[in-house]
């Protein structure tokens, strides 16, 4: 658990620095508010499309897809 200083900074947990690969002083990060929650991500690893990857599962061609995009 951290505490939020009066300038709004907190400490990130070791094991969660670690987990994520940031590094003090090098490593850009952002806040994504989600729902009632903040998700802290590495802004070198973070992909926003990786949750979409897969959702059709071979049911639709990249040709449908790209029709419903369109649309």
């Amino acid at each position: 658990m951290s505490v939020v200083t009066t300038k709004g900074q907190a400490t990130i947990p070791k094991h969660i620095r670690e987990r994520l690969d940031i590094i003090p002083g090098e490593t850009e990060v952002d806040f994504i508010l989600v729902n009632n929650h903040v998700e802290l991500v590495n802004l070198e690893r973070y992909n926003p499309f990786e949750k979409a990857r897969g959702i059709t599962k071979g049911k639709l061609s990249t040709d449908e897809i790209m029709d419903m995009t369109r649309d």
